[in-house]
């Protein structure tokens, strides 16, 4: 059943964002893992590219199906996207995108990193 919930998520997410097919089909159909982990390196491009638009869309999408998400969905949304953001993103783009976003977002990469992203120069 799980496998199903998940593969009805990513495929809504492909539907709302047709930009993440071509990364996520750079994993296994099976790795919903590294498929989900791929519209968080979206959001992360549009950080470091200063794309405010594409990253709030990204990131309002996540934040509105959290709060209605199963438990798997949810599971997912911080494991997979969450705890992603920010990965591959330079000190710029931390300081534009963390003010984007939303709160529920906020605390589940808190909770995880300890706090606020941060980048060291």
């Amino acid at each position: 059943m799980s496998k199903i919930v998940i593969r009805r998520f990513l495929k809504d997410i492909t539907q709302h964002f047709p930009e993440a097919v071509t990364l996520m089909e750079q994993h296994e159909k099976w790795a919903y893992a590294f498929r989900l982990e791929a519209i968080a390196e979206l959001t992360n491009q549009a950080f470091n590219s200063g794309d405010i638009d594409k990253a709030t869309s990204y990131l309002n999408y996540m934040s509105k199906k959290f709060e209605s998400a199963s438990n798997i969905e949810a599971e997912y949304i911080d494991v997979y996207y969450v705890e992603h953001l920010f990965f591959s993103c330079t000190a710029e783009a931390i300081d534009f995108g963390w003010p984007l976003v939303p709160k529920n977002l906020q605390q589940l990469y808190i909770n995880f990193h300890g706090g606020a992203p941060n980048k060291k120069l």
